[in-house]
């Protein structure tokens, strides 16, 4: 039987865990879950545990924090679901640390408007904010592929939905310039924090169908033409009217529903 790494080795307390070098200390209580949890993440901010890290067997793991190994599964079950960790079938599998997926942060938000804790109003707010910075960035770093990936999205629009009903792929199509402009601007946290909010709207199109604008392609060309003049501000304004035509109609349609 193979020594035990001395990074997991069990420790009863915060001082033997740092004078033995052990990264993790037995928890106490009842929901002691949550503080494996907690420690996992401390590792893992510290720099302790990286990505690709591989966890010690549920059984280990149970031995070295003192709890049961269903206190173990439950810790585990909800930092896969966080995108924190993820389990590997077969011989080499197990349990590893899994690199950042983005789609993370979307999710949350998302289940946050879905529990009714962001209003619209909030919502329109903080994209109107984050969109108009990204104009401004992308205006400032925009290469000539970016500004043809930008036009490529308006011409699939234009060819395939410019008349289309309102629908999932239309709605797609529709948000999908938000990620690509995101792109534009070179920051892969703004493209992360662009995609969460328009995958909110997307869902709520999805949902209640508003009436579609007839004129997106035409507003986006405008908008793409003004970026590429250097006329930053006008771009902006244009996409602020944009979005704030998109939400009234939104929220109409919510209204409607909820009668």
């Amino acid at each position: 039987m193979s020594a035990p790494d001395p990074l997991f080795s069990p420790a009863r307390g915060g001082a033997e865990a740092e004078a033995d070098g052990s990264i993790f200390t037995r928890v106490h209580t009842r929901r002691g879950f949550e503080y494996i949890s907690e420690q996992i993440r401390d590792a893992l901010a510290s720099g302790k545990l990286a990505p690709g890290s591989r966890l010690p067997a549920e059984r280990e793991m149970a031995e070295i924090f003192g709890v049961s190994r269903q206190g173990v599964r439950e810790a585990l079950r909800g930092l896969e679901m966080g995108g924190i960790v993820e389990s590997r079938p077969g011989v080499t599998g197990g349990v590893f640390i899994r690199s950042g997926d983005t789609r993370v942060v979307s999710r949350a938000v998302t289940d946050l408007v879905s529990l009714g804790a962001l209003s619209a109003k909030s919502l329109l707010e903080a994209r109107v904010l984050l969109t108009s910075d990204v104009v401004r960035l992308a205006g400032a770093r925009a290469t000539e592929r970016d500004f043809a990936a930008l036009e490529a999205e308006v011409d699939a629009f234009e060819e395939h939905h410019s008349n289309s009903e309102a629908g999932s792929s239309r709605t797609f199509s529709i948000t999908h310039f938000y990620s690509v402009l995101a792109k534009a601007t070179h920051n892969e946290v703004l493209v992360m924090l662009m995609d969460s909010l328009t995958g909110i709207v997307q869902i709520r199109l999805n949902k209640v169908g508003p009436e579609p604008l007839t004129d997106v392609a035409a507003m986006r060309r405008r908008f793409i033409n003004l970026l590429r003049d250097g006329k930053v501000e006008s771009a902006v304004e244009e996409m602020t009217h944009h979005l704030e035509r998109v939400e009234e109609r939104l929220v109409s349609a919510e209204s409607q529903m909820s009668e």
